[in-house]
């Protein structure tokens, strides 16, 4: 049964890869204090670029400068995710070497375990207000989701929270009750067209992911944006990785590498659109709103 691979997939990485095992479907990384520092600072680098805002090292002031400019919606979608264009993917691409770099420590004990990784994370604000065109949509990270339903059902999310209100703004999990199903990771266009899932689930108590730590978890646990009342807003990324000889859907092959490039030295990321330009259509429902225009080069 799948659930028992599941299982025994989080051991052997938390094993080969010296993580702290939280939950049967979980298993977390704790950064070292400089590095995070180093990689958050590239997250405010290049958020200050998209959203034209003047930059802070104190996370309060840089907050409160997010919160206003919550109307400048030109680089952020309805999820909050920040999208690079190439006005600011210099920036953006301190960010992609922080998280390859990041990817190469956590399996550095066992790289080979490792099939492939996207290179592309989403780097995403979440207001403490919802922003009002993602209350109605049918991907929105609000409502209990596995990523398996637009990404196939073998991978693992990885979620990282930087700065904000991370107490009250954070992402919750649930897991299986008793019994388990593959239907309940089937791929669907919409994640409401799967909330019929949710009666066989359960919330995971007591894990409330903090700043610098990597949330690794199964796709078969779902998880979702939950906000107290009054909240403030939090930066976050989120992303996937894959172990063992699975691949992600068709419409999101391209956004994934097996060997982790050597960003800024070897390898550049394009954007591949501007401020100006039209934003880039999606290759399908199943793809990342980047995938049809981000371009790996070589240097």
């Amino acid at each position: 049964m799948s659930l028992d691979y599941r299982h025994k997939r989080i051991n052997k990485i938390t094993k080969l890869w010296n993580l702290k095992k939280i939950h049967p479907l979980i298993t977390t990384y704790a950064m070292e204090k400089n590095f995070f520092e180093s990689f958050k600072f590239n997250i405010k680098l290049y958020i200050s670029k998209a959203l034209n805002l003047q930059f802070v090292q104190n996370d309060s002031l840089f907050i409160k400068n997010i919160d206003n400019a919550r109307t400048n919606r030109t680089n952020i979608t309805p999820n909050g995710a920040v999208v690079p264009k190439r006005e600011f993917h210099l920036e953006y691409n301190l960010v992609l070497r922080s998280w390859c770099e990041l990817v190469r420590k956590i399996t550095s004990n066992n790289p080979k375990l490792l099939k492939l990784f996207r290179i592309t994370p989403n780097i995403r604000i979440k207001f403490g207000k919802e922003l009002s065109d993602n209350k109605n949509r049918g991907l929105s990270t609000s409502h209990p989701h596995s990523d398996a339903w637009v990404e196939g059902p073998w991978g693992m999310n990885c979620f990282i929270p930087f700065f904000g209100d991370t107490k009250n703004n954070n992402l919750i999990y649930h897991e299986p009750k008793s019994e388990f199903d593959e239907k309940f990771l089937k791929t669907s266009s919409t994640y409401v067209e799967m909330q019929w899932v949710m009666k066989y689930y359960r919330r995971i108590k007591k894990i409330n992911p903090k700043p610098g730590v990597v949330h690794i978890s199964d796709y078969a646990s779902i998880h979702n944006t939950s906000r107290s009342t009054k909240c403030g807003t939090r930066v976050s990324i989120d992303t996937t990785v894959f172990v063992g000889n699975h691949s992600p859907h068709k419409d999101r092959k391209r956004e994934y590498v097996s060997k982790i490039p050597n960003i800024g030295i070897n390898e550049f990321v394009d954007a591949g659109q501007s401020q100006l330009s039209r934003p880039a259509s999606k290759i399908s429902t199943y793809s990342h709103y980047t995938s049809k225009v981000l371009r790996l080069l070589k240097l």
